[in-house]
């Protein structure tokens, strides 16, 4: 069968949803961060603001079915002499051009059952472009598999590690009480046995949130206070909101909240999306209470009620550390690894990357200097 990639306009990707939630499920895809609500939103907010210019490939079969999708976008970076390196980005992330929301998982769409032949269309259509790299930002190992053994290999691009980090996954298709007992005893405490002290002396109530705008103002008070910033700036803030108006099949928001008599003491920013349910933000009001860690006794709750859902196999802490520690560990997940790879396609680029590891420092820095790598 053969398979046609064509370029999108900005116009059709605001009009693509059904067609490429439709294609969504039948991929390996994040359901989440992959879908269109969070990657439109996330064009709408960074795109113009950060001079972007949209690379979005689909890829339909003889049937005009849509069987593939690379949300990309190019940028060009200029170095000090006037020379101009374009990149490749997956929408959703702008490594070294501005801050953004963190998308994870990131990576192309394409239906499992035609995947090998629709990669190697796509990397016959990119051979044709004019571009230096391609970053692929908080990838997973699937991800980063598929674009080295569809498109890579086929470019001769080389691979560079750029950064690496770890979030936890907490299987939820057993039972809530085996899973507190495997927890240690301090987490186990935290995380749920001081929920009576919470109820009793306290007041506390866990309660959803039906109001979005609402709710964000809270998690940015909470934020302020504790690391002294919003959690999200006014781009961030727009995005989220249009990211929650258009929530499509097989996505819902639990946007729930810890009270203290009847005051707002924790919320938890939770996303549903297809059989995982996702944490995206937490805040919570510090020093209410000497034996009640609320940021963690509120993730108790949010996962029991994940383990109540037949519908919901894992509930996913994403990545990032806390303030002090790692604490993700303590709730016994699996861990993932999450991976920010720079593909490098440019001859020059490989030689210039190539050639730092056999130089004094001083000329290194003099290379990304001239670079910006």
């Amino acid at each position: 069968m053969s398979y046609t990639v064509r370029r999108m306009t900005e116009a059709e990707f605001f009009s693509l949803q059904v067609r490429w939630d439709t294609l969504l499920g039948q991929s390996n895809a994040d359901p989440l961060f992959m879908s269109w609500a969070w990657q439109v939103s996330w064009w709408e907010t960074w795109g113009k603001a950060l001079s972007l210019e949209l690379l979005l490939l689909a890829v339909t079969d003889g049937e005009d079915n849509l069987v593939g999708i690379a949300p990309f976008y190019l940028s060009a970076v200029r170095t000090p002499l006037g020379w101009s390196v374009r990149r490749v980005h997956v929408v959703g992330n702008a490594w070294k051009l501005g801050p953004t929301v963190r998308t994870e998982y990131v990576g192309m769409i394409v239906d499992r059952r035609s995947q090998q032949a629709v990669l190697e269309a796509l990397a016959r259509y990119l051979g044709e472009l004019d571009w230096d790299e391609m970053i692929f930002a908080d990838a997973s190992a699937r991800s980063m598999m598929m674009v080295e053994s569809g498109i890579c290999s086929k470019l001769g691009m080389s691979r560079l590690v750029r950064s690496e980090s770890e979030g936890v996954v907490v299987p939820v298709n057993g039972a809530f009480q085996d899973w507190l007992a495997r927890l240690g005893k301090n987490t186990r405490l935290k995380v749920y046995n001081r929920r009576s002290l919470f109820q009793s002396a306290l007041n506390g109530t866990y309660e959803d949130c039906q109001n979005p705008g609402e709710f964000l103002a809270w998690l940015n008070h909470f934020h302020g206070q504790r690391w002294g910033k919003p959690c999200f700036d006014e781009h961030a803030l727009r995005f989220h909101k249009a990211f929650l108006s258009r929530l499509g099949g097989g996505q819902s928001a639990g946007l729930s909240v810890l009270k203290s008599g009847g005051e707002v003491v924790s919320v938890l920013y939770d996303i549903r999306a297809g059989n995982r349910i996702y944490n995206l933000q937490a805040g919570f009001a510090e020093g209410l209470h000497g034996k009640v860690s609320l940021g963690t006794l509120h993730l108790g709750y949010a996962i029991e009620q994940a383990f109540n859902r037949p519908d919901v196999l894992s509930y996913d802490l994403l990545a990032g550390s806390g303030k002090n520690t790692f604490y993700k560990d303590h709730f016994k997940g699996e861990r993932v690894a999450f991976t920010t790879v720079e593909y490098v396609r440019s001859p020059v680029l490989k030689f210039a990357y190539g050639a730092k590891g056999c130089l004094p420092p001083s000329l290194v820095s003099s290379i990304n200097r001239f670079f910006r790598l």
